[in-house]
């Protein structure tokens, strides 16, 4: 028998507003017990895009 551990939550970056929006909306569904919508945030905010050092060539 193989035991997954839980996947970790994606934390949102800094200063921007869209991950700050994101994780509102995931508490937010927490909050109502909606683990799915909490699933589907986590999925919204790993999937949010930022540019990273290395971007800027």
């Amino acid at each position: 028998m193989t035991v997954s551990l839980p996947e970790l939550e994606p934390v949102p970056a800094t200063d921007c507003d869209v991950c700050a929006a994101l994780c509102s909306q995931r508490e937010e569904a927490r909050a109502v017990g909606n683990s799915r919508m909490v699933r589907d945030w986590n999925d919204e905010l790993r999937n949010h895009p930022h540019r990273r050092s290395g971007d800027w060539k």
